[in-house]
């Protein structure tokens, strides 16, 4: 029992730590802003890329960390199944999410060249 409450700590600290430790990155520059970048869809998808190609890849890390963490512990041959398969799954997810927001960055720069110098590039 105490096993699991320690478990359950170590991730509530761990997701803790993500949420407070990782902030978007702000670019600042003095070149004037274009009148495009004040749109509030412009904005949105600055977001969401950010947020795929920053935040995803630590999801999916702190799942595969913690799946490993609780594999060594788990003694069920069923149940170590199961962790190595969302430990697994984790690490595709993390892979998988960054290059998402890569290709839609991407697509953002080929349909609209003057809105790519509104979104940042974090990857």
């Amino acid at each position: 029992m105490p096993e699991k409450r320690r478990l359950r700590q170590t991730a509530v600290a761990m997701a803790f730590t993500a949420a407070v430790a990782v902030q978007p990155v702000v670019a600042q520059n003095d070149e004037e802003i274009p009148d495009i970048c004040d749109n509030q869809l412009v904005v949105a998808m600055d977001n969401l890329i950010t947020l795929l190609a920053a935040i995803g890849p630590v999801v999916g890390a702190l799942v595969a960390m913690t799946a490993m963490l609780v594999l060594t512990y788990t003694q069920n041959p069923q149940k170590k199944k199961k962790w190595l398969k969302t430990r697994n799954d984790a690490i595709k997810y993390g892979v998988g999410i960054l290059f998402i927001g890569a290709i839609m960055n991407l697509l953002v720069e080929v349909t609209s060249p003057e809105m790519a110098s509104c979104v940042d590039i974090l990857i």
